[in-house]
């Protein structure tokens, strides 16, 4: 009863035009099209115990629809105030159209840097090319670059279905970003076989990023002693990777705690990205 009584001193109740503040049926709010993250249960737990002490600081945001009203912002709010009994909650109603909704969504979860689902944005900027918005004006709307909603789309259009599934569905292991550099890989069954080793080798984005630009992942070698010098044995898929051979000269320095070996190539050239076949022989091992 609080918390009833503390909305509804807190608002001015008008029904009117697009911007006003208007109280709501709850059961007649119909959820977003776009499903860009789901409903977070610690959310809800301290949005309940917040508008139980204070009440509901903030309204939702909806749209007119043809048969009712549709939530733009505020489904942690609504389901908050659902479980605390209440029929009625404040709420702006704006005219946005399908392509203006799903654009506030995004930009606002963006802006909140809150997890939404890579997928379902993906499927919006769909549709929004399909209405003739380019990729530029689409990034500008959300405050990100072109390479960003191109690198969503790609997900859409070249990633394995299992693996959009699983991105989809949150994996703690296989992330966005993650999936973004597997959709570059064109044969569908090598993505699914380094995603098996993103998540058995817990790969970062970056080890990822390496790995398929030819670069070995991290190895623990022994130190030996030989006529009491120390020696180090490299892996043949370091010195591949490298192009080494015996008698080559290297260059050896120390950074902090870590022993660099160089060859002279890299020297000259410390950008140039070292290319090789170690992700394929490192599946097929």
């Amino acid at each position: 009863m609080l918390a009833k009584s503390l909305i509804t001193a807190k608002v001015n109740m008008t029904p009117s035009d697009d911007g006003n503040i208007v109280e709501l049926e709850i059961e007649q709010l119909r959820p977003p099209s776009w499903r860009l993250r789901p409903l977070g249960e610690q959310n809800i737990s301290e949005l309940v115990r917040s508008i139980q002490n204070i009440g509901l600081l903030q309204p939702v945001v909806v749209r007119g629809t043809h048969d009712g009203y549709q939530v733009v912002f505020g489904s942690h709010r609504i389901e908050a105030c659902r479980r605390l009994g209440m029929k009625k909650i404040a709420a702006i109603v704006k005219h946005f159209t399908d392509e203006e909704a799903f654009l506030a969504r995004v930009t606002e979860n963006l802006l909140r840097n809150a997890d939404i689902n890579p997928i379902e944005e993906a499927e919006g900027y769909r549709m929004l090319v399909g209405k003739g918005w380019t990729i530029n004006a689409i990034a500008k709307k959300v405050g990100k670059c072109d390479s960003y909603v191109c690198e969503r789309l790609a997900m859409l259009d070249n990633l394995d279905s299992r693996l959009r599934a699983q991105v989809s569905s949150g994996s703690r292991l296989l992330t966005p970003s993650h999936a973004e550099l597997l959709s570059r890989i064109r044969d569908k069954q090598r993505q699914t076989q380094i995603a098996r080793l993103i998540e058995t080798r817990k790969l970062s984005v970056r080890v990822l990023e390496d790995l398929l630009n030819g670069v070995p992942l991290p190895t623990k070698v022994q130190v030996e002693e030989r006529s009491g010098d120390c020696w180090v044995h490299i892996p043949n898929d370091f010195t591949k990777a490298l192009g080494l051979k015996s008698g080559q000269n290297l260059y050896m320095y120390i950074r902090g705690r870590k022993l660099i070996l160089e060859t002279p190539m890299t020297r000259k050239n410390h950008t140039e990205p070292i290319r090789g076949s170690h992700a394929q022989d490192l599946i097929e091992a």
